[in-house]
């Protein structure tokens, strides 16, 4: 089990390096609420990274098995 010191340094340095509090949680295991929690306790601001996070394209989902399925899409899809 890691001390709460340690977790709070790292939350830091991530924040610091421009991670989200969702990724920050994600890469320190934790939920997003100890995240939000531990980035406070470390007096770092990721404020900075949502806005940059908020700004930047978003990733989106693409559905692929709907080319599979007919094979006009498909041909559609290999022209383009």
């Amino acid at each position: 089990m890691k001390n709460v010191d340690d977790l709070i340094d790292s939350a830091a340095e991530l924040a610091e390096r421009g991670l989200s509090k969702g990724e920050i949680a994600d890469e320190l295991n934790v939920s997003r609420e100890t995240a939000s929690w531990l980035v406070e306790r470390g007096g770092g601001n990721d404020t900075a990274a949502e806005t940059a996070t908020s700004t930047s394209t978003a990733d989106i989902h693409v559905d692929w098995s709907a080319l599979g399925r007919d094979s006009t899409r498909l041909r559609y899809a290999a022209s383009a």
